[in-house]
């Protein structure tokens, strides 16, 4: 039911019918991944995923392997473009990888295909959807590419552990599931800078190191940092 609900509440599909919701639900199948496991590739397979739960690495395929560049949170769908047909099949080849325990509900292209027929009024979700997911990621990549290093580990922590929910504790919080490797590939930086950043923002009392392990020792001041830069983002 949890799964259930976070599908109904997505963007995605926050106005459809709670029918036509049930209907996918019911013919889709949620599955677990630990941290590293593959969750999809691009039309690897004719189904779609959508982030019940979790998180996990968006990843560009090349010659030398995966690359990673980005985090997807949960209540995100996977796998739009096959809603397209074979459009994008030979365009770059994304994979994405568990960044933590991720739950996935699976839910077959054909079904959802179906259902957008039926109701073809549907689609505007659908598409309004994508359209405001496509400008956060612009906003995102933004945010942890431009400015210090300093900065834009605030924009990264604060995405990867602090704007998953609902509000942020009062009290001390640890981020255990990523590494100082995992925010140096998400600020496009290395990790002797991105360690020396993080000593900066623990002698500003913000946070703790320990053996792998982060402690947000002051969340909320944390999260104020974190959306001063969002709001200057929206404003460029």
């Amino acid at each position: 039911m949890i799964a259930r609900n976070v599908l109904g509440e997505s963007p995605w599909l926050s106005k459809w019918n709670s029918s036509d919701i049930d209907l996918v639900f019911r013919k889709s199948e949620l599955h677990d991944y630990k941290k590293g496991d593959l969750v999809c590739q691009d039309f690897a397979s004719p189904a779609m995923y959508f982030l019940a739960s979790g998180s996990v690495w968006a990843c560009l395929r090349n010659e030398s392997g995966s690359v990673k560049f980005g985090i997807v949170t949960k209540s995100t769908l996977l796998g739009l473009s096959q809603l397209l047909g074979n459009s994008f099949q030979h365009e770059a080849f994304f994979e994405f990888y568990a960044a933590e325990d991720t739950t996935a509900l699976i839910i077959p292209t054909k079904v959802f295909m179906e259902r957008l027929e039926a109701k073809p009024n549907l689609w505007r979700s659908v598409t309004e959807a994508s359209i405001f997911y496509q400008r956060q990621c612009i906003r995102l990549a933004l945010l942890l590419n431009i400015g210090s290093i300093k900065d834009r580990l605030i924009s990264a922590i604060y995405q990867y552990g602090l704007s998953k929910l609902l509000k942020p504790p009062r009290t001390p919080m640890s981020l255990v599931s990523v590494s100082q490797e995992d925010l140096a590939d998400l600020t496009q930086s290395s990790r002797q800078h991105v360690n020396r950043a993080l000593r900066e923002l623990e002698a500003d009392g913000l946070l703790s190191l320990g053996y792998k392990r982060i402690d947000i020792l002051d969340p909320i001041a944390l999260e104020n940092l974190a959306l001063a830069r969002l709001r200057q983002a929206a404003r460029r």
